[in-house]
């Protein structure tokens, strides 16, 4: 009995192995992720991304140089009020 359940394992091993492949190779597709919901991802999500990022730069350098971008307003204003005078009155 041992003999022929050892016998008879080895022939029909290959014929299952070969079922068992073919199941799986049917039903998994490597692109099933792949759906328009994922290509829509795909295409905003690194826009977003980079949108958002330099949004945060800007609004950091804004916080960061606030005063001394109205300083340098305020001496270009002087700056240039006193050429346009000099302008205006040459002498």
């Amino acid at each position: 009995m041992a003999s022929l359940l050892s016998s008879s394992l080895p022939s029909c091993l290959p014929s299952l192995l070969f079922l068992l492949l073919q199941l799986t190779s049917s039903s998994a597709d490597p692109f099933y992720w792949i759906n328009p919901g994922v290509l829509v991802l795909i295409a905003v999500l690194p826009v977003l991304l980079l949108q958002i990022t330099v949004g945060l730069v800007f609004l950091c350098l804004q916080r960061r140089l606030r005063g001394k971008l109205w300083a340098e307003i305020e001496n270009l204003h002087r700056t240039f009020g006193q050429f346009l005078e000099e302008l205006r009155n040459p002498f």
